[in-house]
């Protein structure tokens, strides 16, 4: 017992919590783009290898998880995964899971000019949905100053290798005008920040975007997605509240991937 006492004092465990980039089901690990961890390491992206593959079952890229990790002197494994961060609002029935192909859709942006998915094949599309007339400082907002900061962060690839699509939930009144200013109000870059405004209701459909008339405001989940150079769905994130740098972290790891 004396000898077997230093080992279980050095075993701690950590509450973690982040946000999936990647998974590697064979090899039992998660990428993850994690929170500040007290009292062990402070916010950063890396792998971590799961005790059970089936605690991997339902986790993809953009999945927001919550785990203990459990650390030794000879090596570290995540315990418990479970998913957190799913909103009360049932998806629609049309979400699509992540790897599946994105229906080509045409808007318009904040020049008037049309946009289709299909010509920004090769290239990686994130995609949120606001309104401008918003309320809501935490949300629509957020998500915009969210994007303003990913345009700085990748400003070398917007328009080539990135665009950032801001779609409105109230095409009714985010007229191409209305939007056109909204864009000017967020230093949006036309050549890679793009607003539109039309039919979206398949589009969000497709990518779990739920929206609702809310007593003279408009309601809605918050989903921002990624789309690879495919045109597949590579990632969605739910809701407001994740950190910007999770969010770039996923496009980073997007835009590594091999064209």
């Amino acid at each position: 017992m004396l000898v077997l006492l230093p080992v279980i004092l050095a075993a701690k465990s950590y509450a973690v919590d982040g946000i999936v980039v990647a998974v590697d089901r064979s090899a039992r690990t998660m990428l993850v783009s994690h929170r500040a961890i007290p009292k062990y390491m402070p916010a950063m992206m890396m792998p971590f290898r799961v005790e059970d593959g089936s605690e991997l079952d339902g986790v993809a890229p953009g999945t927001r998880v919550h785990f203990t990790l459990r650390v030794d002197r000879s090596h570290t494994v995540a315990r418990r995964v479970t998913k957190t961060g799913e909103g009360e609002i049932a998806p629609p029935a049309e979400k699509l899971p992540v790897g599946a192909a994105v229906a080509d859709f045409e808007l318009r942006d904040q020049m008037g000019r049309a946009v289709r998915l299909s010509d920004l094949r090769g290239k990686i599309v994130a995609v949120n949905f606001v309104y401008t007339r918003c309320p809501l400082p935490d949300v629509c907002p957020r998500l915009a100053a969210n994007f303003a900061t990913l345009q700085r962060r990748f400003h070398d690839r917007m328009g080539s290798d990135l665009v950032l699509l801001s779609v409105t939930v109230d095409p009714e009144y985010d007229t191409v005008p209305v939007l056109a200013e909204y864009a000017r109000r967020w230093g949006a870059e036309e050549r890679g920040w793009r607003f539109l405004t039309g039919d979206v209701v398949r589009l969000a459909g497709q990518l779990g975007e739920v929206y609702w008339a809310d007593e003279g405001s408009i309601g809605h989940n918050s989903v921002t997605s990624i789309i690879g150079r495919d045109g597949r769905l590579a990632a969605g994130v739910d809701g407001a509240n994740w950190r910007v740098d999770q969010l770039a972290n996923l496009i980073a790891h997007e835009l590594e991937e091999v064209r």
